[in-house]
C-alpha cells in the first residue's frame, strides 16, 4: 500500500506530541525548529580524541538535558514516550486518561530503533520478539490509558518505522470495527553510553577528527490519526492529512557495505517517493512544497540523498525546499519521522510552509526506508 484512496480513506492526524532537545511540548519545540535554534552540550560521560591535542575531549551531542540523564536505553524510551504523551494531553485535544471508551478504542503502535543485538543488551538476552512484547506491556503500563492491548504493535524500522505504522494504521482502521484510531510513539535515543559505542565502532561519529559523522540526539513525538471520515463524525479537529506512504527497503544500505555500487545508490529511495508523489500528482508534475529529510552530516547518507535528486530531478527541482530537523536537533533516530511529521503539520497550521502538501523523507542504515506525503486539512 502506498496511497489512501479517496478522501474519506485519507489517515487525519488529530493529535500530537512531542519532546526534544530545543523544546518540551511541539508547539514550543516546532517553533525552535523554524528558528533554527539548537543546544549543543558536551557528553561528561564519552570522550573523543582531539587530534590537534591528543587529549581525550567530551563528545558533543543533543540531550535532552535534565530529563533523561541517568536512564539507560530502555529507560530513555520510556521517559520520552511519557514526555510525548504529556504534551499531547496537555493541549486538551483529546479526553483525560480517565475516557476509558475513547481509549478502549485507541491501538498502540511503537516505533522504535531496530534492535540490532550489537546495540542494545537486552533483545541479545531476551531474543527480539519477547522483547518487542515486554516492552509495550511496560509502555502501555508507564502511559497509564486503558488501550486495546490485542492491536498493539511493535515497528523497530528505526527512521523509516514512521511510515510503516502509518500503513498499518490505514489498512486495520478499515477492517478492524472494534479499533477506531491509533497512537503512534516514536522515540529513540542515541546519547545513552551503549548507543555512543555503537556509533563510535561503526566510525559514524562527528568528532574533531571526523567532522563528516552525525551529532547524537534524542526526542519522542505521537501523533493520533484515524480516518477523516471517523474524525469528523466525533467532531474532532483536523490538524492535517497523510495523503500516501510509501515503505521499502534498499540493497545497498550502511551496513551493507555496498554503498561504493554507485549505480544502484539510492535507487529504492527515489522508487518509495516516486511511488508517494504519484498518489497525489500526475506524472513528471514538479512537486511543490517542502521536503522534510533526515541527512544527518554522514556521507552515505548525503551521497544516497544525492543520487536520488538526481533520478527525481524532473519531481524534486525548483519549487523544493529542503528541511533538515537534524541540524538542531542532532540525529533522533526512530523518532526522526514522527518529529518531521510534527513539523510539517505545525507549519501548516502557522502557514509557513512553501505549500500544499510535504513530503516527509527517511532512510535507516539497515535499510529500510520511508516516505509520506502529508497535506494541509482540506
Amino acid at each position: 500500500m502506498s496511497a489512501f484512496p479517496g478522501t474519506a480513506s485519507f489517515l487525519a492526524i488529530t493529535g500530537m506530541g512531542m519532546i526534544s532537545s530545543v523544546g518540551v511540548g511541539v508547539v514550543q519545540a516546532c517553533a525552535s525548529l523554524r528558528a533554527e535554534l539548537t543546544r549543543p552540550r558536551p557528553l561528561v560521560y564519552f570522550s573523543v580524541l582531539e587530534e590537534d591535542s591528543q587529549e581525550l575531549v567530551p563528545l558533543t551531542a543533543h540531550p535532552i538535558q535534565g530529563f533523561t540523564e541517568g536512564f539507560a536505553p530502555v529507560g530513555r524510551w520510556l521517559r520520552l514516550a511519557q514526555g510525548c504523551m504529556d504534551d499531547l494531553l496537555a493541549q486538551g485535544v483529546v479526553p483525560e486518561r480517565t475516557a476509558r471508551e475513547f481509549w478502549q478504542r485507541t491501538a498502540l503502535l511503537w516505533v522504535g530503533p531496530v534492535l540490532d543485538e550489537g546495540r542494545f543488551l537486552e533483545p541479545r538476552q531476551m531474543g527480539v520478539e519477547v522483547f518487542k512484547q515486554a516492552f509495550l506491556q511496560q509502555l502501555e503500563k508507564v502511559l497509564e490509558l486503558p488501550l486495546a492491548r490485542s492491536e498493539a504493535r511493535a515497528f523497530n524500522l528505526g527512521h523509516a518505522g514512521l511510515a510503516a505504522a502509518l500503513r498499518h494504521a490505514q489498512e486495520r482502521s478499515s477492517r478492524c470495527s472494534f479499533v477506531e484510531r491509533f497512537l503512534i510513539l516514536a522515540m529513540d535515543s542515541y546519547v545513552d553510553e551503549l548507543s555512543l559505542e555503537w556509533l563510535q565502532l561503526h566510525r559514524r561519529l562527528k568528532t574533531p577528527e571526523a567532522p563528516v559523522g552525525l551529532m547524537p540526539g534524542e526526542a519522542g513525538a505521537c501523533v493520533l490519526v484515524e480516518l477523516s471520515s471517523r474524525a469528523r463524525s466525533r467532531g474532532a479537529s483536523v490538524q492535517a492529512l497523510v495523503n500516501a506512504a510509501s515503505l521499502g527497503q534498499e540493497a545497498n544500505h550502511f551496513f551493507s557495505r555496498a554503498q561504493s555500487n554507485t549505480p544502484n545508490v539510492g535507487r529504492e529511495l527515489s522508487r518509495i517517493i516516486e511511488v508517494a508523489l504519484s498518489a497525489v500528482l500526475p506524472p513528471d508534475a514538479p512537486f511543490q512544497g517542502d521536503v522534510i529529510s533526515d541527512l544527518n552530516g554522514e556521507v552515505w547518507r548525503a551521497s544516497e540523498w544525492g543520487h536520488t535528486v538526481a533520478r527525481l530531478h524532473t519531481r524534486l527541482g525548483t519549487g523544493v525546499r529542503l528541511v533538515t530537523p537534524c541540524a538542531s536537533l542532532g540525529d533522533t533516530g526512530a523518532a526522526s519521522g514522527a518529529v518531521a511529521l510534527c513539523v510539517a503539520v505545525r507549519s501548516f497550521h502557522r502557514k509557513y510552509a512553501s505549500g500544499p502538501r510535504s513530503l516527509v523523507v527517511s532512510s535507516a542504515e539497515h535499510g529500510a526506508t520511508g516516505a509520506i506525503v502529508v497535506g494541509a486539512r482540506g
